[in-house]
């Protein structure tokens, strides 16, 4: 009755009603949450399910109150234990990529640092090894790190360099004497940083190096560097600093790497795409530096698709628990807490965003999972863009859940704010979000550049704001004139220097586009925005019948919230008005009314259709509020 008094009060305020009749007479159908599982799943549902059923085990139990080295070592035997399964391979990076990937996505549900360690072991270490190495290399080590025999780290980042990565300072030089490379860290700032599993338990590198042979400079190359021996001490020439404690993701050991003189095989090389030979002959298919670096950092989407699937799998739980919280947590006149608008309207929200990345990142995946050389450039934009939208998602989702929970969301064994903690680091590492966006903005220039767009403003005269075309219409309009802005001004400043040469044009234009990096994340967010919406409103007629009319509901929440969220924009571009803007507030919160109403059922059901298993969820607010006690807390 609340969600119909609702929709009647929005329409008496409405010039037009329309948005608000449309939303609120969604026939809602009941729908099985198996069937919409296996539609945001697909692959690998068999092995996922024997995955899942295996974290029943009790050392994937929360322990709050261990010290660091304590949870440091508990992680590690936690890997061991599942690398002891035989789940998946690291073979599998190549030869069966969503195998790997659900391998390592299935571990968020438990504990994000047991997910890092074997993320940075088996993707960042033996993925680089895998995708960069040739056979000698996959014969030398892959098979001692599917066991875990040899725990590996990724070198890449360093004190003085995070996003710039060529511009690392790690200097790798070839002796042809003794047909040997000497890896030296020639300053502190060169020293590699934030190395996770260095601090105690890695004994393998991938090392990313500035190479010079002969007395010439070729590029970033990447070098497998042993830096613990079998039994665990540091090799010659290596040393080790532990960062300690951090912020969150303390069950990960990161440590500080300096490598003084130390020489490596000639085969330490993973020589994909450039070899040296014993007489220091360099050769590569990619004669330029840049591109050759760039085909050699391209390959390593797989990490940064992982990252992106793990801050929706967050997402998932947050919205899970504070979604079952909400609807059985009375307050005030037993009145359940998702019955009032404001709690509505962060999470269902949340669960349309989660939702609309979850699909996004399965059409991400089949799109990597073609292989054709010409979607590289499509594959970087989309991985890039979500990455960032994902995990600046997850950052806001969580923080909503943890506040809908009240006091219960600050309690550690209820899990959303360990997550928090944990998860902080997403938004930086595989790439910074900020640089992300900016990245996906580039590429739509340099598209634009060569096919400039022509923004159309849609109108909205007679049209239904929630309507799927009415807000493709939007989010393109808002996509197409932020490119065109930001390119006129590019294309504005190169022509004025023309008269200074090729390169100050060049320069000139550079300059423009750094003029206008706030309008360049704007440009990131807006592509992610249309691309994600269309992406949903396309999978959703795909999906199972019954769940449609949910689904189709949910999909406009996302869309119509996308709009709302840039409601300046839209009417400073003259495309909205006062009007406009009340309706889509009104339709924003018909469609939380609809799918609040009776007890907040179709909320429930599309979150139990994420497939979290209850030993997963953990969290005793999940289940019933009123049996929280010391039992649930150590």
């Amino acid at each position: 009755m609340a969600a119909e008094r609702r929709v009647a009060a929005l329409s008496r305020h409405l010039t037009s009603a329309s948005d608000v009749d449309i939303v609120s007479k969604i026939n809602l159908r009941d729908f099985e949450a198996d069937e919409v599982y296996r539609f945001l799943t697909r692959d690998n549902l068999e092995l996922r399910a024997r995955m899942l059923d295996h974290l029943k085990d009790d050392i994937y139990k929360a322990d709050y109150y261990l010290s660091l080295l304590d949870f440091r070592e508990l992680t590690l035997q936690r890997l061991k234990h599942y690398v002891d399964q035989h789940f998946f391979s690291v073979f599998d990076y190549l030869q069966d990529p969503l195998r790997f990937m659900a391998g390592l996505e299935t571990l968020a549900s438990v504990d994000y640092s047991l997910c890092i360690k074997a993320g940075v072991h088996f993707t960042l270490c033996g993925g680089t090894i895998a995708k960069l190495g040739t056979e000698k290399h996959h014969t030398q080590f892959l098979p001692r790190l599917d066991t875990l025999d040899l725990p590996g780290c990724f070198g890449m980042t360093e004190l003085g360099h995070g996003s710039n990565v060529m511009g690392i300072e790690t200097q790798a030089t070839y002796d042809e004497q003794s047909m040997e490379f000497v890896i030296t860290t020639p300053r502190d700032t060169a020293s590699k940083f934030w190395i996770g599993g260095a601090a105690q338990h890695g004994k393998v590198c991938t090392v990313f190096a500035q190479l010079t042979v002969r007395g010439k400079w070729e590029g970033p190359h990447v070098f497998v560097v042993r830096i613990r021996d079998d039994s665990g001490r540091p090799t010659p020439g290596v040393r080790i600093l532990d960062n300690g404690p951090k912020a969150g993701l303390n069950g990960v050991d990161n440590g500080q790497l300096w490598f003084d003189h130390v020489r490596v095989p000639r085969d330490a090389l993973l020589d994909r795409y450039a070899s040296v030979a014993e007489d220091g002959t360099y050769s590569s298919p990619i004669p330029s530096v840049a591109q050759r670096f760039g085909t050699m950092v391209g390959g390593l989407t797989t990490g940064r698709m992982l990252i992106g699937q793990g801050a929706i799998d967050a997402a998932k739980i947050g919205v899970s628990i504070a979604l079952r919280y909400a609807c059985a947590r009375p307050q005030f006149q037993g009145k359940r807490i998702m019955e009032y608008l404001t709690h509505q309207r962060r999470l269902l929200p949340a669960l349309a965003t989660t939702y609309a990345m979850q699909l996004q990142s399965l059409r991400l995946k089949a799109l990597y999972m073609r292989k054709r050389p010409e979607d590289g450039k499509q594959i970087h934009v989309i991985s890039s863009g979500l990455k960032a939208g994902a995990t600046w998602h997850r950052v806001e989702i969580l923080q909503a859940c943890r506040e809908c929970c009240g006091g219960q969301g600050f309690l550690a064994a209820n899990k959303i704010g360990p997550m928090k903690n944990d998860m902080d680091v997403d938004v930086t590492f595989e790439g910074d979000n900020t640089v992300m966006m900016q990245q996906v903005a580039k590429a739509l220039l340099d598209t634009a550049a060569k096919q400039p767009p022509k923004p159309r403003a849609p109108s909205l005269q007679g049209a239904f704001l929630s309507d799927p075309s009415t807000l493709t219409a939007l989010l393109r309009f808002q996509e197409d004139m932020l490119t065109a802005e930001i390119g006129s001004a590019m294309t504005r400043a190169g022509k004025a220097a023309a008269s200074q040469g090729k390169k100050a044009a060049a320069a000139a234009a550079t300059d423009a586009y750094e003029d206008n990096l706030d309008l360049a994340v704007d440009l990131g967010w807006a592509f992610l925005n249309r691309e994600s919406y269309e992406g949903f409103v396309d999978e959703v007629r795909k999906s199972p019948e019954d769940a449609k009319p949910a689904l189709t509901l949910l999909a406009a929440l996302y869309g119509l919230t996308r709009v709302e969220r840039n409601l300046a924009f839209f009417l400073a571009a003259g495309v909205m008005d006062g009007s406009h803007a009340a309706g889509v507030r009104a339709a924003v919160n018909s469609a939380c009314a609809v799918l609040s109403a009776d007890g907040g059922w179709a909320a429930l059901r599309l979150a139990e259709s994420f497939g979290i298993p209850d030993h997963c969820l953990q969290a005793p607010i999940a289940f019933d509020w009123r049996q929280i006690g010391s039992q649930h807390l150590g």
